[in-house]
Parts: structure tokens; sequence; C-alpha cells
């Protein structure tokens, strides 16, 4: 039916331009009929898109299964600890997340030639969302915690628990549904008849709902950065003070040698969080604003959009999943001992398996005996 579909595409007067294309269809009965890719083929190409690069599916399968097995062994390490504290709960609840995007980038590029055109667009933004602000409410649950357990630690030992964090977690996923799958509910182009008005992206997703998450997404970023940048200067101020001999003379600070490291190593890995923290998120922001630029202004003033997408789409649903493991769980040195333990038993239970003692018979120790 769809080629029959694609045979009398040739009957009507596209756009000139991909994205005027792209709109066209969605605004039309085709875009319900017609999958993505057959829309794509016929406005822009084979080429054509962010998932359509070279090299893709090699660096799509190996990143997938670096991501998973670094986010599988934090889960299993929180779950072996038996430690029932905040810390450990937002660190498997971020671990979570990255295994969810990494699956959901996955799912979606495998359902290109099924799902319609403009079902598929609304999934692209609305599913991508999802683990993205799931992902950066972790982080900032994360942020907040570490902020209050240094700027406030009695408060945060004598009355942060457990319990808090699964509840702020729960709620985390729960709003985080909500907002993210609102076009699936109404908040999109076709019921809110905005889809003339060019406020829509590729005709399907409504020009408010990119403009919120914009929005909310900025403000987790500042949040991160601002608790982050607190963290550091406080952590620096203690060192000050304890390299200036302070505490010594008033008593202000109590930190032996040891301490003193912990610090250190403290301070160094909070800057590297934001570092990195920033390179991912500032990238996604610039996509985000670059989609309302294309509301608002229209296709031609925005080149090579795709390609945009494209190393937006890399960095956070396969890059992200491997750095995060690596910069917010694994710079733990309980963690860590936990999986190289974990290992190096399992590695030995392995080799004894396939290299089982020799069981000496009681017959020959007897005749080894009489043989003295």
């Amino acid at each position: 039916m769809e080629g029959n579909i694609s045979d009398t595409i040739t009957t009507f007067t596209l756009p000139n331009g991909t994205g005027p294309c792209l709109e066209w269809f969605a605004g039309n009965g085709l875009g319900e009929i017609l999958t993505y890719e057959t829309v794509k083929m016929t406005c822009a190409g084979s080429r054509w898109g962010p998932f359509d690069f070279p090299g893709r599916e090699v660096l799509t399968i190996t990143t997938s299964v670096i991501g998973n097995l670094l986010n599988s062994l934090v889960v299993f390490a929180v779950a072996k600890l038996h430690q029932h504290t905040p810390l450990y709960y937002l660190i498997a609840n971020l671990a979570v997340t990255d295994i969810m995007t990494n699956v959901v980038g996955n799912v979606m590029l495998e359902i290109t030639d099924i799902v319609a055109y403009r079902q598929y667009v609304l999934l692209l933004v609305t599913v991508l969302h999802f683990p993205v602000i799931l992902s950066l409410t972790g982080l900032v649950l994360l942020s907040m915690d570490r902020y209050v357990s240094v700027e406030h630690a009695i408060f945060y030992h004598a009355t942060v628990g457990g319990e808090h964090v699964l509840g702020a977690v729960a709620g985390a996923w729960v709003s985080a549904a909500l907002l993210c799958f609102s076009p699936m509910m109404g908040w999109n182009c076709d019921s809110m008849d905005t889809a003339e008005n060019r406020l829509c992206f590729l005709g399907a997703v409504e020009g408010s709902y990119i403009l919120f998450m914009t929005v909310l997404c900025t403000a987790g970023v500042a949040v991160v950065v601002f608790t982050n940048a607190r963290v550091f200067l406080a952590l620096r101020r203690r060192l000050a003070v304890v390299e200036g001999g302070e505490q010594r003379e008033n008593g202000r600070v109590h930190m032996n040698q040891h301490q003193i490291v912990l610090a250190q190593k403290k301070a160094r890995s909070v800057l590297v969080i934001i570092a990195v923290f920033l390179l991912a998120w500032l990238l996604f922001l610039s996509w985000q604003v670059r989609i309302l630029v294309t509301i608002y202004n229209g296709w031609e003033n925005n080149p090579k959009m795709n390609v945009h997408f494209g190393v937006v789409f890399v960095v956070v649903v396969w890059l992200v999943p491997i750095v995060n493991p690596l910069v917010y769980a694994f710079r733990l040195p309980t963690l860590r001992s936990v999986v190289w333990n974990s290992f190096r038993n399992g590695w030995a239970r392995l080799w004894r398996c396939l290299n089982p003692p020799q069981q000496v018979h009681p017959a020959n120790m007897d005749m080894a005996v009489i043989a003295q």
C-alpha cells in the first residue's frame, strides 16, 4: 500500500528544501500513512538525517555495549553493598537512567521504516526527552545531595535518609513522564491548531513544548553548576585554612593529613564534574535553541541542522552513558573495590571450574605409605 502511495507523490508539487518538504508531509494525510524513512527519502535522499553517517552501526553497537556494561556494574555494586544511603540510591538511579537512554536510542534507530512519519517525529522528541530529563534530574539530585552534605553537614546526617531520596526519585520519574509525554496527550500541533502558523517543529511538535523543555533544561543546568561550584569553593576555603595553619591557632578546622588529601581529591573531582557536565549539556541546549530558531525563523537560516542533531544525539545517547559512571560512580573507592573483588572472585571460581583440583584416591595414598 505504501508503495502505491509513494508512486502518487510525484503528482504533488513538493516545497523546495528539506525542512519545508518534511513539514508539508506532516501537515497532510500522507504523514499519517507513510513511514519516516519513506518521507525522508522523498524529501532529502538516503544520506540525510542524524542517523545516517558512515560507521554509525559500529559506533552505536560499541558504545552501547560499553555503556550498558559500565552502568550494569554500577547497579550490581550498589545492590551488593547493601548501603541504604542517599548517595548510592542516586548513583543507582543515574545508572538505570543511562541504560534506559541507551536502549531508547537504539530502538528509535530500528523503527524508522515501521512507524508513520508524523508519529515518529512525536516519538523522537518526546521519547528522547524522557531519559534526557530523567538524567538531568538525577544529576540535579546528586548535586543537591553533595551541596547539602558539604554546606550543612549536621542537618544532612541528622535528617536526610534513603527514604527521602527514594521519594524524590519517584517524584522525578512521574513528573518527567507527565511532562515529556504530554504531546501524546494533546500538546501537539494537531490538537492546538498551530501547524499553519509555523509554530511547529517538522509540523508535529508544538513550539511551546520545545520552549518549555529548553527553559526547564536551562534551569537544571544552572542548579547543577551552581551547587557544584559552591561545593568546590567550600572545599577550597577549608583547604586554604589548613594550608595557612589557622586550624592550629583558633581551632576552626580539624583535619588530619588523610582528610586533607581526600578534600583535595574531592575538589578536583568537582571541577571535572562541572567541566564534563557543561560540555555535554551546553551542546544539548544549543540544539534546543536551534530548534526554536527554526520554528520561529524558518529552515533557511539553519543549514546542516541534521548534522548538529547527529552530534547531539551521539553525545547524549551513547557517550554520556559511558562518561557518567566513570565520573560519578567509579570515583568512589568503595564501588571500585566491590566491582574489582567481584571480578577477582568470579575469575577464581571460573578457574576452579575449568581446572578442578586432582582427587587422590585413598588406595593410592595407602600404597604410597606402604612403599615408604
